[in-house]
């Protein structure tokens, strides 16, 4: 999935522009309910401004309320956010939102244009759908051999359960390999059997599904 198909366009963005007041940008952050606003120049991005930045601003430099509130958010934005691009894949924000503490990352076009925003949210939801919530949820551990993964798939196929996404991760002991899975299935009983009879080791299911 790209990430122009889980962006937020700037269409449907509030944004604010190198002059725009601190009183305004409050005034717009209240209003629409939002943590923090992009901050651009015609359609390129140049920053976020929240009213966190401001409020530190405003305690690091005291000065008559009123005088401040007048001031642009030119000097307290911040300039260093990594944009991502519209045809990135969605690991590609979700991995920058890992690594730093942003409310959004920027997105831009081919020609470094300005023209969405993807949030915590949009890459929760994503990563939700890739890994099958709301589907029963199976997990197993194995020896990390060659082959075993497809004689996992080729025990669950031979029970008619329709495989709705698997996860690999190495948890590091013994040479073990845990499998995630999601699948459709009416019978988990017999499922879980056949991946016992096969030599997988089944840890845990989602116990609504029993």
């Amino acid at each position: 999935m790209l990430v122009k198909n889980i962006m937020i366009p700037v269409e449907k963005l509030t944004v604010v522009d190198l002059h725009t007041s601190i009183k305004d940008t409050i005034a717009l952050i209240d209003m629409n309910h939002l943590l923090s606003l992009p901050v651009v120049a015609g359609d390129k991005f140049i920053g976020v401004i929240s009213k966190k930045y401001i409020f530190e601003e405003y305690f690091n430099d005291v000065e008559e309320k009123e005088i401040f509130l007048k001031r642009s958010i030119e000097e307290m934005m911040k300039t260093k956010i990594t944009a991502v691009k519209e045809r990135d894949l969605v690991e590609v924000p979700g991995q920058v939102l890992a690594e730093h503490n942003l409310q959004f990352v920027p997105v831009e076009n081919e020609k470094d244009q300005f023209v969405g925003i993807v949030t915590h949210k949009a890459i929760f939801k994503t990563f939700n759908k890739i890994l099958g919530v709301g589907h029963t949820r199976i997990e197993v551990t194995t020896r990390d051999v060659k082959g075993r993964l497809a004689t996992l798939t080729e025990i669950i196929t031979k029970q008619g359960v329709n495989i709705i996404s698997i996860a690999e991760i190495d948890i590091e002991v013994m040479n073990l390999r845990e499998i995630i899975l999601r699948v459709d299935t009416k019978n988990v009983k017999a499922l879980i059997q056949a991946l016992n009879e096969g030599g997988f080791t089944v840890r845990r299911i989602d116990e609504s599904q029993i």
